[in-house]
């Protein structure tokens, strides 16, 4: 069933963010979601990282029940037996290197830290995939509901953006977060976002961007709120609605 376009005139669109990869179509998280997503027109993806046993991985749990066919907790099971691990549709769970490898020059990337200990490691392979010159770094951003975990990155790496994530009932709260850390946007529930919210974030010059946003009036009422970014599961429906795919290259964001 072909998607129709929005009908909305006279405005600015928001970006299209692909949700840990065109995750509504494909096993989220892994490299076959996020080549779809790119795919499909996308230059902006969104994934998840966990530390376990030295390597970061792309997944969102840390559990392996939900999108794997494994279970119990991720950093139980080795390494080897991990990746032999079903992620969906004979996918395996990801390294970071290799979502890197195979963005790199089609798109931005926001990466998600899910705890404290992937930071350190997540510096240093976004350090090498720019020093390597696949990458520059404003188009590699960081995210957590961790604050005080972005606030450790800006100090130990400013080239990096970053931006605080929050859930329901966003309010000046993680506006003061994000304008005291230097956050290039926040990031928040679709259920948070208002007018009063989205302009007083302007004023901060902070972006405001949401998740998920996957249904037409959704992306509409979106665009009528005037939020820069839409994270969702159906990039292909976003983009025919009118969302923004920016062209990425050597040192755009």
């Amino acid at each position: 069933m072909p998607v129709e376009s929005s009908h909305i005139t006279g405005t600015s669109f928001p970006v299209c963010i692909a949700h840990r990869g065109a995750s509504g179509e494909e096993p989220e998280n892994t490299l076959r979601a996020f080549g779809r997503a790119l795919d499909m027109g996308a230059t902006w993806l969104e994934l998840d990282v966990h530390l376990a046993h030295d390597r970061l991985l792309v997944i969102h749990d840390p559990t392996l029940d939900r999108t794997t066919s494994g279970q119990g907790p991720l950093a139980a099971r080795p390494l080897a037996e991990i990746r032999a691990l079903d992620a969906g549709r004979g996918e395996q769970i990801p390294f970071l290197e290799e979502v890197l490898a195979l963005a790199a020059g089609r798109a931005r990337l926001n990466i998600e830290l899910k705890e404290y200990e992937a930071l350190g490691p997540t510096l240093a392979s976004l350090q090498r995939a720019v020093a390597a010159g696949k990458w520059s770094p404003d188009q590699l951003l960081l995210s957590a509901f961790d604050w005080d975990l972005l606030d450790r990155a800006r100090q130990r790496e400013p080239a990096f953006p970053v931006a605080p994530l929050v859930g329901k009932g966003a309010g000046a709260e993680v506006l003061e977060a994000g304008y005291r850390i230097g956050a290039e946007a926040v990031h928040i529930s679709r259920w948070s976002a208002r007018a009063r919210f989205v302009d007083a974030a302007h004023a901060r010059g902070l972006a405001v961007r949401v998740y998920p946003v996957n249904r037409r009036w959704e992306f509409e009422l979106m665009v009528r709120l005037g939020i820069d970014g839409v994270f969702t599961d159906y990039p292909d429906r976003a983009l025919a609605w009118g969302a923004r795919a920016p062209a990425v290259g050597a040192g755009s964001a």
